[in-house]
């Protein structure tokens, strides 16, 4: 029993007295070795991981993607929105007084906000609908509710 309340006071003196036990990114005895962190920044996952405490308008700023970076490995442009129709990403395209109404589906809202974008950006260069200035917006479209969900324009998707 004493050898038990010895071994507490001592890890209590060593977490206690201990500078920076605090902090993960410095150097500890009993904890992680310089550089750890280092291999586990979320800027090298960009594709598909978002920072939570980035808004909306700035959550994109840094990514490198392009939209044919998608159309290069489908045999032809429909191809690829057809599958977005197939797996139920997308379900309807219709227009409400002129404007360009896309309805999409369940698992639009499976995709993370990154792939969200890419897909809406893939069917406007592909249709061109928001690039020849005759529309100048989509509005995006619950499949369930039919409520306005989002709006994507030239400036890009805006979501609620």
């Amino acid at each position: 029993m004493a050898n038990v309340k010895i071994l507490s006071l001592l890890a209590f003196f060593l977490l206690a007295l201990a500078p920076g036990a605090a902090k993960a990114t410095e150097f500890w005895p009993f904890g992680w070795w310089p550089g750890h962190w280092d291999w586990v920044q979320y800027k090298k996952f960009n594709g598909y991981l978002e920072k939570g405490t980035d808004t909306q308008n700035q959550q994109w700023r840094e990514e490198d993607w392009y939209v044919q970076d998608w159309l290069a490995q489908n045999k032809d442009n429909l191809s690829l929105i057809e599958g977005f129709y197939r797996s139920d990403i997308l379900r309807e395209q219709t227009d409400d007084d002129g404007v360009p109404v896309l309805i999409v589906g369940t698992n639009f809202y499976h995709l993370g906000g990154f792939d969200k974008r890419r897909v809406i950006t893939t069917l406007d260069h592909v249709y061109g609908i928001t690039e020849g200035g005759e529309h100048k917006a989509i509005i995006l479209k619950d499949w369930h509710t039919k409520k306005e969900i989002g709006l994507f324009t030239a400036e890009g998707l805006q979501l609620e």
